[in-house]
């Protein structure tokens, strides 16, 4: 081979690990910015009016890339702080940054510049959005440098960055976010962080501790309550929020997606409790056919309930 195809490849090689470094799979989570467009309705935009969904729509797919870029520079921030250990862990020992097809060097940069990019696209959209964006990144960074290490406060850490997320879509296009929503959202980060630990700790067994410090303080008994504490609170909580929000159909239509979101937890629990039980999180949501349906189902019924009354 000759020196410049090698230098092509040794490029090719490159690119090709700081794109899965910046975990693009984990960029589906942050759909969740456009929840207070879809459940503030009456707030934000009108099906009698088209004309206003579009820079409604623009801003909140424009926050949504900014989560994308900012929550990546997190992802690669985490990875380098934690290589040594991830080198120990059954999985996590091929990501790019831990087996070495990405050094420190170039993950930090593509972490700086994707940090840039973000938050200033963030800006130019909204500046209490960026704020919250900002503080999102701060906190992450606190968690991969020791935070994760303190017992429940890493579950807690965890699950703020989906609500910051919910926070900042509604203040990107200007309504004011049912509290209910914000249960909701609460209860189902708490949802997934716990699960998230649970499977490692099912996963790792006696050597959880060596991975993940916390992990030595949980059981894998307390983890698996937490997780159906959290399930059981944020069905409810939504149930609820489908027939109390002032911001959602007055008639409680939008009940009628409540089995839609029943079957994909009861989906996601069957599974988590058995044959994917060391599975992380998103790899079960983003994977599993019947939750995908009812996910999809779920948007349309929502959708619909909200065009037609």
């Amino acid at each position: 081979m000759s020196a410049a195809a090698s230098t092509t490849s040794s490029r090719g090689a490159l690119l090709h690990g700081l794109w899965w470094a910046a975990r693009p799979y984990q960029w589906p989570k942050n759909v969740i910015v456009f929840a207070a467009l879809a459940f503030s309705a009456g707030d934000a935009w009108t099906a009698s009016d088209p004309s206003s969904w579009g820079p409604l729509l623009r801003d909140a797919a424009g926050l949504f890339v900014a989560w994308c870029l900012v929550a990546s520079a997190t992802y690669l921030v985490n990875d380098i702080r934690d290589r040594e250990a991830d080198r120990h862990h059954p999985r996590k020992q091929s990501r790019p940054i831990a087996s070495g097809a990405v050094t420190v060097q170039h993950a930090s940069l593509l972490a700086a510049v994707l940090a840039v990019a973000g938050l200033g696209l963030a800006g130019a959209l909204d500046w209490s959005a960026a704020a919250v964006l900002a503080a999102y990144f701060l906190v992450m960074v606190g968690y991969s440098c020791g935070l994760k290490s303190v017992a429940v406060l890493d579950i807690f850490i965890l699950s703020t960055g989906l609500v910051a997320r919910a926070v900042s879509g509604g203040l990107v296009i200007g309504v004011t976010i049912s509290p209910w929503l914000y249960v909701c959202t609460s209860f189902g980060a708490l949802l997934v962080a716990t699960s998230k630990r649970w499977a490692e700790s099912r996963q790792l067994g006696e050597a959880a501790m060596l991975h993940r410090r916390a992990l030595g303080q949980y059981s894998t008994e307390v983890l698996g309550q937490m997780v159906v504490i959290s399930a059981a609170a944020s069905l409810i909580a939504y149930a609820v929020y489908t027939i109390e929000s002032e911001h959602v159909p007055a008639n409680g239509a939008m009940a009628l997606t409540v089995p839609f979101a029943g079957f994909g937890l009861f989906r996601y629990l069957l599974l988590l409790s058995g044959p994917r039980k060391t599975d992380a999180p998103d790899r079960i949501l983003f994977t599993d056919i019947p939750i995908l349906v009812a996910t999809a189902a779920f948007a349309v019924t929502a959708v619909t309930v909200l065009l037609l009354t």
